[in-house]
């Protein structure tokens, strides 16, 4: 029950995440291909806006509750487009010819 608590009262941060992150899928729309890569890009952009608002308000020194809300925003609209990026790099990325070279695996 606390949990839904904490959560009502980053209601606005949630709200402002999900409108940036809505307003952010019209730039991405090449690649948000399928309905459940749009809700994916959705909720990665809310949960951005949830959980980092505070953080990032504190760390820049914005205490004007609007002005929280507009970091709330941002961070809904740039989180989810960066996730997707963080994404298309990991997929990019040949992982475990990493760890091999690291760990000195051989050649298979």
């Amino acid at each position: 029950m606390e949990f839904l608590h904490r959560l009502f009262d980053k209601a606005e941060w949630a709200l402002a995440g999900l409108i940036g992150a809505v307003v952010a899928s019209w730039w991405h729309k090449d690649d948000l291909t399928s309905l459940r890569a749009w809700v994916i890009f959705l909720v990665t952009g809310v949960a951005c806006a949830l959980y980092l608002t505070g953080m990032l308000s504190d760390y820049l020194g914005v205490t004007e509750p609007n002005n929280v809300v507009g970091v709330g925003f941002l961070l809904g609209s740039f989180g989810g487009a960066a996730m997707a990026a963080i994404h298309r790099a990991i997929k990019a990325a040949d992982l475990w010819a990493l760890i091999r070279q690291k760990f000195g695996g051989g050649n298979r």
